[in-house]
């Protein structure tokens, strides 16, 4: 505990007090009723994180106008959501947990970020150029209004987000206000008026019975943007009128940029905290940050006086119990986030319920919590000792199951080892080790490395169920086998082979994408092929972890040529034929990224080893994804009744 113990201990800000310094930032969820109202899913989705022993949990997002068809958010703009609310709210105060909601308008015509994209300009969503002084008038009065009504149902405070280029960012923007009223833009006292009078006009309707956190970003990343002294002079007029600011970075504008708000594991950990330190040595009221933060850089960043409190989605998305888990001395045990950005790639592409890579009971909370429990424990082999087998065992165990966990190579990980290669991704190593780490502790659990399960060999133990973990194998075309200058980028990303100064990567899916990256940032001169079109570029991952490696390989030169056919490799390099024309690029190594195929075959011989035979992961789908494989384990450990 005493490592990060600066995490544990209280707060106390004008209007509330906080038992620790971890703060869950406001999420897309992206459950409630057709009709937006607050259901079932929603209030056990928050109770998950507030039983984890987080200071604060806000919801995200509370709209305060009325919300189009398909946005399924909690609609705060007329009284009808103070019941569930209050519901909601009660289940998180169950816990010692304060709780909030973030107050943002939603547009009229709000689409996912891929829409928005394809126009190929800054799309905000809503902008000040569009409504009259009565329509702002209009909308500061659904701020307080939907506070009231946040206030009635016994919530404890309210996230202002003036971040991103929401509302009250985009009136303090000359880049994007336009106006020359007394909310324009020519005087620095105009451009705050929007925002003081919303937290004036919470102040005076609720008291101090609702504290307000106020969301900031330190840069929109934009030139001609505010800067951060700017910034600071804007923040010290509203300082006596919020309890604490939180502070992120980048907007929502601008597709390309978007990374920059949900950091991938591409990039470092904890950068927005530069921007946060600036903001705590100009203020006096406690300062959070957000973005790639994890539970150890926010304890070192405290330490330093950076911040006063760390504001985390993701991780605690990942492992709600990080709060319980420091306070109980098992920092080991808390799953690390990997920053892959499946649950913002759901929401904020798909506006689909949130889920979670390497947590599989993230967003199904209601599909698990009366589910019944095994009639017996019963005797289980998993097959393979990848990310997929690994999670079903630890799930049969923790049912009360004996596992025998079987893995042909020295080392559990499988697949996961070669993704995880490259120094981009220390998250995902990271993950590995606490997969590995937690199987190896369970004393349920028995693994046999260097040990390939054959079907005999199962049968003859007798089994409850087996369930087949066996992964994938890489797709390499025939004519290319056993072609010294084609490798395949498995072998690449390990180190096991030598690689030429120019290099070709055929196939421009996340894997090679990433490749590219890696052997630019060796001083390779790298080409990426595929047959795809330009707009399917990129397959297998988040929408902004794709768009974060495409600026990575355009400042570093590589180039894409989509809509390119491999032919053949020759002495100098390869030939391909493009725009139907056939031609020849020089290269010293091809690189092969051009997926992998289920062993299907090998995981169908294990069919009749015993009652019950499931198959898990990269066996058993399309396209392999961690998130494929840790759901489909715990479901089929789940299922071993």
């Amino acid at each position: 505990m005493s490592d990060y113990q600066n995490l544990l201990q209280p707060l106390r800000t004008k209007r509330m007090e906080l038992k620790n310094r971890i703060l869950f930032s406001p999420t897309y969820p992206f459950f409630c009723t057709a009709d937006n109202h607050i259901n079932r899913e929603l209030i056990e989705w928050v109770r998950g994180l507030a039983v984890g022993g987080a200071a604060c949990v806000a919801v995200g997002t509370g709209s305060i106008t009325p919300i189009p068809y398909g946005i399924t958010l909690p609609d705060l703009s007329n009284d009808s959501c103070i019941n569930q609310l209050t519901q909601m709210f009660d289940t998180v105060h169950a816990y010692d947990c304060k709780a909030g909601i973030e107050l943002v308008p939603i547009g009229g015509e709000t689409e996912t970020f891929d829409e928005r994209d394809k126009k190929g300009m800054p799309q905000i969503e809503i902008s000040p150029d569009n409504y009259d002084n009565a329509g702002v008038k209009e909308m500061i009065g659904q701020y307080i209004d939907a506070a009231v009504r946040v206030q009635k149902a016994g919530g404890d405070y309210v996230v202002i987000h003036g971040a991103h280029l929401q509302p009250p960012a985009a009136f303090f923007s000359k880049l994007y206000n336009h106006r020359h009223d007394e909310y324009g833009c020519d005087s620095f006292e105009n451009r705050c008026r929007f925002t003081v009078e919303i937290l004036d006009g919470i102040r005076a309707a609720v008291g101090d019975a609702l504290a307000i956190e106020y969301r900031i970003s330190g840069t929109d990343m934009m030139e001609g943007s505010p800067e951060m002294p700017e910034l600071i002079e804007f923040v010290k007029v509203i300082e006596d009128k919020i309890d604490w600011l939180h502070v992120s970075r980048g907007q929502l504008a601008v597709h390309k940029l978007t990374p920059y708000v949900m950091p991938p594991l591409y990039f470092e950990r904890g950068f927005n905290l530069p921007y946060a330190e600036q903001f705590k040595k100009a203020l006096h009221i406690p300062v959070s940050c957000v973005g790639g933060m994890d539970y150890k850089v926010a304890s070192q960043a405290i330490a330093d006086g950076k911040i006063d409190l760390v504001s985390m989605s993701r991780p605690l998305l990942a492992d709600h119990e990080i709060a319980r888990k420091l306070k109980r001395g098992k920092a080991d045990e808390i799953k690390p986030c990997i920053r892959c950005n499946t649950c913002i790639h759901r929401t904020h592409n798909g506006f689909l319920p949130v889920r979670c890579a390497i947590n599989p009971t993230l967003g199904r909370e209601m599909l698990w919590m009366n589910y019944p429990a095994p009639e017996g424990s019963r005797k289980v082999a998993v097959v393979g000792g990848g990310p997929a087998g690994m999670e079903a065992a630890r799930t049969a165990a923790k049912r009360g199951h004996k596992v025998t966990l079987y893995e042909k190579q020295d080392k559990l990980g499988g697949a996961l080892n070669l993704a995880a290669a490259s120094e981009m991704k220390a998250d995902i190593r990271r993950y590995i080790e606490w997969s590995v780490r937690m199987v190896e502790r369970d004393e349920s659990i028995t693994v046999k490395l260097n040990t390939e399960a054959t079907p005999a060999a199962l049968k003859a133990e007798s089994y409850d169920a087996v369930l087949v973990a066996v992964g994938s194998e890489p797709l390499i075309p025939d004519f290319l086998k056993g072609n010294p200058k084609a490798v395949w980028v498995g072998d690449v990303d390990m180190g096991n082979v030598t690689v030429g100064d120019t290099v070709i990567i055929a196939g421009a899916g996340m894997t090679g994408m990433e490749c590219a990256v890696d052997l630019s940032r060796q001083g390779k001169k790298v080409t990426l092929i595929d047959m795809a079109s330009a707009d399917k570029i990129g397959t297998g991952g988040a929408k902004m972890n794709i768009l974060a490696l495409r600026e990575m390989m355009e400042l570093r030169g590589v180039e894409i040529l989509p809509e390119t056919r491999l032919e053949a490799v020759t002495d100098r390099g390869i030939t391909v034929t493009r725009n139907g024309e056939a031609m020849e690029m020089p290269c010293d190594t091809l690189v092969l990224s051009l997926g992998v195929r289920a062993r299907t075959e090998l995981a169908r011989s294990f069919a009749d080893c015993a009652p019950e035979v499931v198959y898990l992961g990269d066996c058993n789908t399309r396209q392999g994804t961690i998130f494929n494989a840790t759901r489909t384990a715990y479901d089929a450990a789940m299922a071993i009744l």
